[in-house]
């Protein structure tokens, strides 16, 4: 008998691909099919490093945890997580997808069992990973006061897993694929700049952060770059968090260091 939350949800998900929304919507996907807490999506590259994509979920005591916790698993824990590494390195049938259930205290690297878990009270994960082109990584996590994943919510996500991510690797495709507005300089320099600083902003964080530097307002930058004003709030809040500031002025205080090394 068909699933019928599920099939409206990843219904509703599918209507968001290629959209600035699509990880937000995604997040309440997976709350509604797996009562996760917190999500995170990563890109295998083809030199087998990962890539940070997105993040999201609130953790009542750390602001921002998800995404911060996922930067710093793409910059510097992923290469420690025994079982990450397996499923990276394990021959699979094509298009199958890997689903792995996974305990806090089953991670044996201590410094990233801390600052990925213990810290936040992170108590299990599920790791969904797709051999196909592209190959994702993605993450669904419980914290201590939720509980363990419940059975059922872990056998609808393996169930799912196939057109989970299908729909990720469509997501990836369809925002890869658009083609960049051409930029002048300076927007076009600071931009650069920006994306080079290894805070992993997206080009799109970074444009409209380069107009934002520039006093452009965001009517300006929608029209400079082609997206719409509502746009350009998501990618502004997007590249706040990644710099880990509130308000413009923590943007120019920032940029002043970056363009200083």
């Amino acid at each position: 008998m068909p699933d019928v939350d599920a099939v409206a949800a990843m219904a509703v998900l599918t209507d968001a691909l290629g959209e600035p929304d699509f990880p937000d919507r995604y997040f309440l996907t997976m709350r509604l099919l797996a009562k996760a807490d917190l999500c995170s999506a990563f890109k295998v590259e083809e030199d087998g490093t990962l890539s940070y994509l997105f993040a999201r979920g609130d953790h009542a005591g750390i602001p921002g945890f998800a995404e911060r916790a996922s930067l710093d698993y793409a910059r510097r824990y992923w290469q420690r997580d025994l079982a990450t590494r397996q499923l990276l390195q394990a021959t699979h049938p094509p298009g199958r997808v890997q689903v792995l259930r996974q305990a806090w205290n089953g991670i044996r690297d201590p410094e990233y069992r801390r600052d990925c878990y213990e810290r936040a009270d992170v108590l299990e994960r599920l790791t969904l990973y797709h051999q196909g082109d592209p190959r994702i990584v993605a993450g669904l996590y419980r914290v201590r006061e939720s509980g363990p994943f419940p059975l059922p919510a872990v056998e609808r996500i393996e169930a799912l897993a196939p057109l989970i991510m299908a729909i990720l690797a469509k997501h990836l495709r369809l925002v890869n694929a658009r083609q960049p507005v051409p930029l002048h300089p300076p927007l076009r320099q600071i931009a650069d700049r920006l994306l080079q600083s290894g805070y992993a902003l997206s080009a799109r964080e970074a444009e409209v952060s380069a107009g934002l530097l520039l006093g452009r307002t965001h009517r300006e930058i929608s029209e400079r770059i082609g997206l719409a004003p509502s746009s350009i709030v998501t990618y502004r809040q997007r590249a706040y968090r990644k710099l880990g500031v509130r308000d413009q002025r923590g943007l120019e205080a920032i940029y002043q260091g970056i363009a200083q090394t």
